[in-house]
């Protein structure tokens, strides 16, 4: 993708980030939105419908909808059984309060399982579910834990050739262990890493960048 694939804007202009303190706020007014919005049963609509709340609402740290275009790809080409996301909305429980209720309106509950807390305490869990590989990882959580917990993937025993972790806001400004990160996934030689250059989520002018690295064993 290339980086002047821009982000379409709200009818009214983009709106500005919430403060510090808001984003509880913010999740629960795009629950709302979603809610008189979105087409029960209809995963699309629903996600459709938070990235319409994000342009022309409030703003959200979501994957957006182009960035999310790369994801879906990737999803596509891995045709994974298995996938994991590390982060949804922050992880506060709160936050996976709210993600459970969208699930539930997109009908989604049967096949997504929330586990709430730190990567670190909780990934061992998978296992306990009788998963013995995950085929994609998608981590757009704390920056700060980018490494760590790749590291931990990587030392789970649940990457099989062919698995891949995908990581959001590797250009994005602001405080975290990126470039520790992406020197790692592209030094690694039990992994091929290539970045797609995008935008700051719901953003026209903010450049950012998905990494996309993949276990070849």
């Amino acid at each position: 993708m290339s980086p002047s694939e821009a982000p379409r804007r709200g009818h009214h202009g983009m709106p500005p980030p919430p403060r510090p303190g808001e984003f509880e706020v913010v999740a629960t007014k795009c629950l709302e939105y979603v809610r008189q919005h979105a087409t029960p049963r209809d995963a699309q609509s629903v996600v459709d419908a938070m990235d319409n709340f994000a342009y022309e609402q409030m703003w959200m740290m979501n994957i957006g909808d182009v960035k999310g275009a790369i994801v879906d790809a990737e999803i596509e080409k891995a045709k994974p059984q298995v996938m994991a996301e590390i982060g949804a909305f922050c992880g506060y429980k709160h936050f996976a309060n709210i993600a459970k209720q969208i699930v539930d309106l997109a009908e989604l509950s049967d096949v997504v399982t929330f586990f709430v807390g730190p990567f670190s305490e909780t990934y061992m869990k998978l296992k306990e579910l009788d998963i013995n590989h995950v085929d994609v990882f998608f981590m757009d959580h704390d920056k700060r834990q980018y490494l760590s917990d790749f590291k931990l993937i990587e030392q789970s025993g649940l990457l099989k050739p062919g698995a891949v972790v995908v990581a959001d806001n590797v250009l994005s400004p602001g405080p975290g262990g990126l470039p520790d990160y992406l020197e790692y996934v592209r030094s690694n030689p039990k992994f091929k890493s290539v970045m797609h250059e995008s935008f700051v989520e719901y953003q026209a002018e903010l450049k950012d960048g998905v990494e996309v690295t993949t276990y070849v064993g």
